[in-house]
């Protein structure tokens, strides 16, 4: 049992490497925000701000928290792994 749960967590501990990888690669190739200072000179009323959903930019964002919860749910399963390891008698 032992040999089984320190693979699970081998697993785990790699594909939070992974996800974080991505991650950072996504992060990376958003743009940065003006702190949406286009709504003072009318710029949000362009073609991109009334289709914001349908932008790359919102398609970014819903990836960086898809992934975001995916390391999450690594590393809770990670921390459970490890407890479960420890209450395992040698």
């Amino acid at each position: 049992m032992y040999e089984i749960i320190n693979g699970f967590q081998i697993a785990t501990m790699v594909l939070m490497v992974v996800f974080s990888v991505i991650m950072i690669i996504v992060v990376a190739l958003q743009e940065g925000s003006n702190a949406n200072l286009g709504a003072i000179t009318g710029a949000a009323e362009s073609f991109f701000g009334k289709n914001k959903a349908k932008s790359l930019e919102a398609k970014f964002k819903r990836w960086t928290m898809v992934i975001g919860l995916c390391v999450l749910i690594c590393s809770i399963s990670y921390f459970v792994l490890s407890i479960l390891k420890s209450n395992i008698p040698s």
